[in-house]
């Protein structure tokens, strides 16, 4: 791990990103450490050149044409300088934006239990805060890596018109400058461990309090019980908290200047006083004495600015490797093989034994499941809140593995397939339905709009009983989903949800059809509606019902009822009715609250 993500390798890693997506960004910045190098020492060689020439009684020709040729000079690096300015700040960015994909990527393929898991959670927020902060991480390397270059340069350029100096005065000013440096990157390091690093948990939770104020699906409930100053007092907490770690911060960095302003003040004495008495010794001239005035001071503030700048890219290396080693720890590399294994044409899961508990927890989810689901069956998943039903559908989309038992696909253990291959063969409704600010045709078929088969999304909507709506749009089904990117856009009821919900499961066209609660924004009558032409439409495929109302039991040969993390019944509608048993006791509950219901509405 320290072999793998060290400063130079860090470095290099930044570099390379800065080359290959930059846009010829490294030749650009090249030329602006260059020119802005001799901008700086163009001037004090010049003066020095031009006070030789008059106590030397030199024609004031020659005056003149240092003073052109320096005009000139200045002319060329400034415009050099402008020139990179105005350029690099976009190549650097379109860099930037190509890194920060790779943590999307990492986010968007990692395996769902991450996305459940705090820790990992409070680890992307602090990654993707450092990353938005214009001074740390990878922007920051970048940054500093050019700063370090221009400095590095203009070290070298001072150095060696100051090498005819005493030897003495360089000792004294580079211990000086050491013990700088030392100072400077102990507390970086100490100001990244005890803050920075310690700032993951409370910027998970600030971001969550702003989408919460900011998002439109709590604005309601936000206005209708009045609840801006119970949130606002919530937000003000997570902002203390975050004030509190900042002033650690401010604190750590107090403590260093007071260390650092007396070694800054005496490399300038030392400067100073040494120059003084040579040039009283007449073992300078007064041109020499401008030049190495001008040269030694360029020569401190090169080496403090390099010494900032470094110890700064050593924190930001840090930040490069908790960025790197984030996305090789947790992101899946998607096949790009377009010669995908042929599916299974009838597939049939089966469960073996199968035991699951979520990580963090004691008590088991499911317990020694054993169920199979042969191709074409419909299966009803029942029970009540937190009995199971969710986590075996999770287990058999392939979003988590059993940690007891398996299960297989036509024989084959499904842990070793490829996620994207096991990912084909589900279309699936779940219980809270995204929309997506696209298209509606590219809600419904899930691709770019160039990939998309209009007709067939028609065809999908048509089923589902959306058509009327989207025939409405002035765009039809061109018109862009939720208002977020345009005024525009069109924001669809949960029952209409749920229906563009359903054609995009119609249109993968998956042998397997998952319906996890799809119907719970529509009355019993529209969900028995839905569910008898859903179990037309999806023909001969396996189609898996998971629902609270007993309703789409009428339709599936099997029902499979869990109660506390248990299988406890299994069979067709009439033999656990005959059974009398719990999938009885609880379908008698709901048929009388349906018919009390009735009665009342009579």
């Amino acid at each position: 791990m320290k072999t793998k993500y060290g400063f130079w390798n860090n470095l290099a890693y930044v570099l390379r990103g800065m080359k290959n997506w930059g846009n010829r960004l490294i030749p650009l910045r090249l030329l602006g450490i260059v020119a802005e190098t001799v901008s700086l020492f163009v001037v004090p060689v010049t003066v020095k050149l031009i006070i030789d020439s008059l106590t030397e009684g030199e024609p004031v020709s020659r005056t003149l044409t240092l003073i052109g040729i320096n005009a000139v000079v200045m002319l060329v690096a400034y415009l050099a300088v402008g020139y990179v300015e105005n350029n690099a700040p976009y190549k650097m960015k379109h860099a930037l934006i190509r890194f920060k994909r790779e943590l999307t990527e990492t986010m968007t393929s990692m395996e769902y239990a991450n996305l459940e898991n705090p820790k990992v959670l409070d680890e992307h927020e602090r990654i993707r805060n450092v990353m938005n902060v214009k001074t740390q991480s990878i922007e920051g390397m970048m940054d500093s890596s050019i700063k370090c270059g221009t400095l590095a340069l203009q070290i070298v350029m001072a150095g060696i018109l100051i090498s005819g100096l005493h030897p003495l005065l360089i000792v004294i000013l580079l211990v000086l400058l050491i013990l700088s440096f030392i100072v400077v990157d102990k507390t970086k390091r100490k100001d990244k461990a005890l803050v920075w690093d310690a700032l993951g948990p409370y910027w998970r939770k600030h971001f969550n309090m702003g989408y919460l104020t900011n998002h439109f699906t709590s604005a309601k409930e936000i206005r209708v019980y009045d609840m801006k100053d119970w949130i606002y007092r919530k937000y003000l907490g997570i902002n203390e908290d975050i004030a509190k770690k900042y002033k650690v911060s401010r604190n750590l960095w107090f403590k260093s200047q007071a260390i650092l302003m007396p070694l800054s003040l005496l490399e300038e004495v030392s400067l100073y006083v040494f120059l003084i008495y040579q040039l009283s010794r007449n073992n300078l001239t007064v041109a020499e004495f401008t030049l190495y005035i001008a040269s030694v001071h360029i020569f401190i503030t090169a080496v403090n600015g390099f010494i900032a700048e470094y110890t700064e890219i050593k924190k930001q290396s840090l930040e490069v490797k908790d960025f790197r080693a984030f996305i090789d720890t947790y992101k899946i590399e998607e096949t790009t093989n377009t010669d995908l294994p042929r599916m299974e044409e009838k597939p049939e899961f089966v469960f073996h034994d199968v035991t699951f508990c979520y990580e963090g927890q004691t008590r088991n989810a499911l317990e020694h499941v054993s169920l199979s689901i042969p191709y074409g069956q419909r299966l009803a998943i029942v029970g009540l809140n937190g009995a199971g039903k969710t986590t075996f559908i999770k287990l058999l989309a392939g979003f988590y593995k059993p940690s007891e038992g398996s299960i297989t696909l036509n024989g084959k253990d499904t842990r070793l397939m490829e996620r994207e291959d096991l990912f084909r063969y589900f279309s699936a409704v779940f219980q809270n339905v995204e929309e997506y600010p696209f298209s509606v045709e590219e809600n419904v078929s899930m691709k770019i709009a160039e990939e998309t088969d209009p007709e067939r999304v028609r065809t999908c909507l048509k089923k589902c009983g959306l058509w009327a709506k989207i025939e409405s749009l002035d765009s039809r089904e061109k018109t862009q989903v939720l208002k977020v990117l345009e005024e525009e856009g069109v924001d669809f009821s949960g029952g209409e949800k749920q229906k563009l919900a359903l054609a995009r499961a119609l249109y993968k066209d998956a042998p397997v059809i998952i319906l996890d609660e799809p119907t719970s924004a529509l009355d019993p009558l529209a969900e028995e509606r839905l569910y008898s032409h859903f179990n037309e439409w999806i023909g001969d495929k396996t189609g898996i019902f998971i629902s609270h109302r007993l309703s789409s039991t009428r339709f599936c040969q099997k029902v499979a009822m869990f109660e506390d993390s248990h299988l406890v019944e299994y069979g067709s509608h009439e033999e656990l009715i005959q059974k009398k048993g719990k999938y009885y006791a609880l379908y008698e509950t709901q048929a009388e609250l349906y018919r009390k219901e009735s009665v009342e509405n009579e």
